[in-house]
């Protein structure tokens, strides 16, 4: 039986359409991953704002429980959370901004600070991540701490 070259033989490799099919799958994924960045990045800077929330409400009901006042430190050059001795690190790349009493601040760094009554001196406090910013509001006369929408 003679067959024609090339004919009924198959070589190793891939048809275009195939190949087609292989670049549109790749780009749905990397479609899909560009698009839940955005979320992701927005979901690290919530869950840090509420842990720096938590922190704050802590030193304050540690001002009134142990009926002295309490201090929480910021350090905006080294992106530090300080209470006594309990030190929080904000992760790589995320930085912090503060605006405090003037009577509460040091060079870069400055704190919000907590008396046994319940009330503070008072605050705000900005992290930012990529662009995104996620700001902590200290009420003065209640020492309340909530997420600023």
């Amino acid at each position: 039986m003679n067959r024609a070259p090339g004919r009924g033989t198959r070589t190793a490799g891939f048809t275009l359409i195939e190949m087609l099919v292989v670049m549109g799958l790749l780009s749905l994924v990397f479609a899909v991953v560009i698009m839940a960045r955005p979320k992701t990045l927005q979901l690290r800077l919530q869950s840090e704002a509420r842990s720096i929330m938590t922190e704050l409400t802590s030193a304050r009901s540690q001002a009134i429980a142990t009926n002295r006042e309490t201090e929480v430190w910021i350090d905006t050059e080294r992106g530090r959370i300080t209470r006594s001795h309990v030190v929080h690190d904000l992760p790589r790349g995320m930085t912090v901004a503060m605006t405090v009493a003037n009577t509460e601040r040091s060079g870069q760094s400055g704190g919000l600070r907590f008396f046994p009554d319940g009330q503070s001196s008072g605050g705000e406090i900005a992290i930012a991540l990529d662009g995104r910013t996620s700001r902590i509001s200290v009420n003065w006369l209640t020492g309340q701490p909530r997420l600023v929408r």
